[in-house]
């Protein structure tokens, strides 16, 4: 390679660090693992193609249940994802090219279906097949918006139509062409569930959807799960990973992202449990999971979940009233579906197992791959059976899995599948198609009273899509008057939907009986902080005096909408009443970009702000971590100064203080912990050789904190270096010089060229995601950073030692060894690694 590329080459490399972002499954065979087989006392069952008839009489399903089937091969083929339309019909994305072989070639057939199953004799089950749509390659999500149908294709997002009538679409516009990226499809974009705030959202990627009036908006926010993302009854988002059974956004995660000086923000991506206590119940051996060498109890089975997905909260009536707000979580590899209650205390949310050593339902037939779970028109529990017999990836399959699936015939057959329905015995099943498509409007409102969630939800959908004013008044006198609080919740976000919302409307909701519509009507508010802050902000204060929890959250997230300084007060007053309830202290502070030591002044200067410390003192500690993550010397200065100041009545202070830097410092131990100034902390090298009972915490956090123009010594991080590494830092070191014109010499890095390396988590981390990005390249929305697998194992694993072992870094050093392996695992690699697949490697 000439000498110029080369530099280049490297120079790309190390910036394309810094963007890197996350994926929870392990690509393949680890090393050092050794790929044992089974132990010869574990048996697995043989495990035939079954019909779907045969494979009915292999299900355990929960007392008080049956499973009937809705749909089965061939009339549907390799299903992933379905939706249920306003007229009863089911379309379904069928993936058909994914994994028809252990080495997954031929995965790139542009053979992907939508499909569309009737029921023409209204027995329940699905007898006509319509291919509505064909030529996609993976097709993963589809939801129906207006008159067409939304199809997720990574990296394209389709919109397509039926302009003729002839069942099968003839228009196809592309709505976006980042839509996830198809190198790895089991992490990348997937879900497009229209939620309650008439919003579209998806799994496994930053970016939201909104359908206006025949125009497409979108709008970037968090990254959420894997596979599957649903919603509960007041439009709260849940979703999972597959070793991590389920997460929800406490409050709209939107607000949390709008200030990016918030550390980690709390209230999104919550954690309800993990997995090692919620045990996990199959109901035959399964020694063919990917890790199975390693995993399995010693009677053979899944202890935990490997694969969960397509999570769903169950919001029907037809099953009993104890199962309303359980999350379902399907399974595949356990062939099994988890029911778990979902429980608050004292703002805290959590979930739990709802049985004991069992399931909700399982399955002795190891091709049974639930994959996705829905409510239905009906009440009941539908679940989308991939059918088959390999359900992992190629990029993931270990040795182990692979001699697994060839041994037992695992491999084939392919293209088959079925859609269940489970209903309780003994009620009538509810097969009568729903006749939601051609209601008039005014019907349409009635249907939001409806007890079932699918009904409420396809009626608010068609409402906001078909904008028709004499709806309006109706949606308007259902808010007022309904008897049912989640009718009046539909109403409200109904008409903000069809840009029909006023005043009245908001204030009705905001002194609502039902707290959670008074918190929607916080948020459908904010457009009038603009109009008139002063009558908006007196209605929202007024429902604040409350005292309701989630109510006084939401108020401190809205406050942001309003004009600068106009919700300050309010804020001050949550700040000082209830800073120290759950997810509460970030609400504040994300209302406050830029603002954040103004506030925090205001709050600390108070003549009576020590005897409220117990309140503040978690919002101090959010607001002085975000004016160190600003960067901005100046105001660090002034912030760090407060820690010198007052004396021992002081001391609360400089113990909030000390709680932001703490919270500011990224990671926990034992993992490399370093963080980055704009320049020396003097006030807290001050504070850290003082008297103070805090005087250690200070010094403790100096450890892992660096600033501009310090000078580090390396010879404590080049000291536990064998000769050997230390020679390779040193190889490091000339072949980064190259690169110091963008990364500089000091590697802070220049603003708007080249980020900087000192404390990024991403040279700090693992080795897995800094060798699979330079040897196969990543993608990161409109920057890919190309291939490098011509740089020797040698020249990398020296840059890599370097950047992890200068200015102040102390991670492992990487050896050739390393780098070696990394390439033979990624050897038939041709995609760049995407942000979702390199995060657990880090």
């Amino acid at each position: 390679m000439p000498n110029r590329l080369r530099v280049r080459s490297i120079a790309l490399f190390l910036s394309a660090l810094f963007i890197a972002g996350s994926s929870l499954a392990q690509s393949g065979d680890r090393n050092g693992d050794e790929q044992r087989p089974p132990p010869a006392h574990l048996k697995s069952p043989p495990a035939p193609a079954l019909s779907a008839e045969e494979a009915l009489k292999r299900f355990r399903v929960a007392p008080g249940f049956r499973v009937e089937i809705v749909a089965s091969d061939p009339l549907v083929l390799d299903p992933v994802a379905m939706t249920i339309g306003a007229d009863g019909r089911i379309w379904v994305a069928e993936m058909r090219a994914y994994m028809p072989n252990v080495e997954g070639k031929g995965e790139d057939a542009p053979i992907g279906t939508i499909a569309v199953l009737e029921d023409t004799d209204g027995d329940g089950r699905m007898d006509r097949r319509t291919e509505f749509a064909g030529g996609f390659v993976l097709p993963r999500a589809l939801a129906l918006i207006d008159d067409g149908v939304l199809v997720a294709e990574p990296p394209n997002l389709w919109f397509l139509k039926d302009t003729n009538g002839d069942g099968k679409a003839d228009v196809r516009t592309k709505v976006a062409d980042d839509y996830g990226n198809p190198s790895s499809p089991e992490h990348t974009a997937n879900g497009l569930m229209w939620a309650l705030d008439n919003w579209i959202y998806s799994a496994n990627h930053t970016v939201r959807f909104r359908y206006d009036a025949g125009e497409w908006r979108r709008e970037p926010t968090i990254f959420r799960g894997q596979w599957g993302i649903t919603q509960d009854d007041y439009g709260r988002l849940f979703y999972n990973s597959n070793s991590d059974p389920l997460r929800m956004d406490v409050v709209p995660a939107e607000y949390l992202k709008r200030n990016p000086n918030l550390v980690e923000p709390l209230g999104a991506n919550v954690q309800l449990v993990k997995p090692q206590d919620l045990s996990v119940w199959p109901s035959r051996v399964t020694i063919g999971v990917n890790r199975g060498y390693r995993i399995l109890r010693e009677d053979g089975t899944l202890p935990e979940v490997t694969a969960a997905c397509g999570p769903v909260i169950y919001r029907g009536s037809l099953f009993p009233p104890s199962f309303r707000g359980n999350a379902f979580i399907a399974e595949p590899a356990g062939n099994l579906v988890k029911r778990v209650l979902v429980e608050e205390r004292d703002g805290v949310p959590s979930a739990r197992n709802a049985y004991e050593r069992t399931e909700f339902l399982t399955s002795t037939d190891e091709r049974f791959r639930p994959v996705n779970l829905y409510n239905g028109p009906d009440g009941s529990l539908y679940i989308v059976d991939m059918y088959r017999g390999i359900i992992q990836h190629r990029i993931y399959i270990t040795t182990y899995l692979r001699n697994q699936i060839q041994e037992r015939g695992l491999q084939t057959p392919v293209g088959m599948g079925r859609i269940y329905r489970v209903v309780p015995e003994g009620k009538p099943s509810r097969r009568v198609s729903p006749s939601l498509a051609k209601m008039k409007s005014v019907k349409l409102v009635a249907e939001l009273e409806h007890e079932d969630a699918w009904r409420r939800d396809t009626a608010q959908r068609l409402l906001v899509e078909r904008r028709d004013t004499a709806a309006f008044s109706a949606l308007r006198k259902l808010l007022q008057t309904s008897s049912s609080s989640l009718a009046r919740l539909h109403a409200l976000w109904t008409l903000d939907g069809m840009k029909a919302l006023d005043w009245p409307s908001v204030e009705r909701a905001l002194q609502d009986p039902d707290v959670q519509v008074a918190l929607a009507g916080a948020r459908v508010a904010e457009p009038f902080l603009k109009q008139d802050s002063q009558r908006t902000l007196a209605a929202l204060h007024a429902r604040a005096q409350w005292g309701e929890l989630p109510y006084q959250r939401q108020v401190a997230l809205t406050l942001g909408a309003a004009p600068q300084g106009a919700g300050d007060e309010l804020l001050m007053e949550l700040a000082r009443g209830v800073g120290a309830r759950p997810y509460m202290a970030d609400a504040i502070a994300s209302s406050l970009r830029g603002r954040e030591l103004e506030f925090l002044e205001h709050l600390a200067q108070a003549d009576d702000a020590s005897t409220m410390s117990a309140e503040l003192t978690p919002v101090l500690a959010s607001l002085s971590a975000a004016v160190l993550q600003a960067g901005n010397a100046t105001q660090m200065e002034q912030l760090l100064a407060y820690m010198n100041e007052g004396g021992p009545q002081n001391a609360w202070l400089s113990n909030a203080l000390l709680d932001g830097v703490e919270r500011f410092i990224p990671g926990e131990p034992p993992k490399q912990r370093t963080a980055f100034l704009p320049s020396e902390p003097k006030a807290l090298i001050e504070f850290s050789g003082g008297t103070s009972d805090q005087a250690a915490r200070a010094r403790a956090a100096l450890e892992f904190i660096r600033w501009k123009g310090q000078k580090i010594d390396t010879g404590k991080a080049l000291a536990s270096l064998t000769p050997e590494e230390q020679q390779r830092f040193e190889k490091g070191r000339e072949a980064f010089a190259t690169c110091a014109a963008c990364h500089q010499p000091n590697g802070e890095g220049m603003p708007g060229l080249a980020p900087p390396l000192v404390g990024s988590r991403w040279v700090t981390g693992g080795t897995g995601a800094l060798t699979r990005i330079v040897l196969s390249g990543k993608t990161s929305g409109e920057m890919t950073m190309p291939p490098l697998r011509s740089l020797d194992d040698d020249t990398i694993a020296a840059i890599l030692t370097y950047i992890r072992r200068s200015w102040g870094h102390q991670s492992d050093p990487v050896s050739p060894a390393q780098v070696k392996w990394d390439r033979g695992q990624t050897e038939d690699r041709e995609e760049p690694w995407s942000e979702g697949e390199l995060e657990p490697m880090n």
